[in-house]
């Protein structure tokens, strides 16, 4: 199942500890749009409605529910997605 979370609202079956958090976290980092996409076991994480996933990050299914694992990596994948728009320009 797709997730995704804006600052405002979620959809999402994840549990409401770890929605609030990735709604806040959006919130801190001044992202519109965090969206989890499902690649087999794994998730690739989409920020911005980006037209690509960030480039080499994927949270195992294992730790969705793990709130400080996943905002370690949106932290890692906000990093990258900058890098890779200051590369586009």
């Amino acid at each position: 199942m797709r997730h995704v979370f804006t600052p405002w609202r979620s959809r999402s079956s994840l549990p409401e500890e770890v929605q609030a958090a990735v709604r806040n976290w959006a919130i801190e980092h001044e992202v519109g749009e965090v969206s989890l996409e499902p690649m087999g076991e794994l998730y690739a994480v989409r920020l911005n409605m980006s037209a690509d996933p960030v480039p080499g990050v994927y949270l195992p299914a294992s730790m969705l529910e793990d709130v400080q694992g996943l905002l370690d990596l949106l932290d890692a994948a906000l990093e990258i997605y900058y890098a890779e728009l200051n590369l586009n320009q």
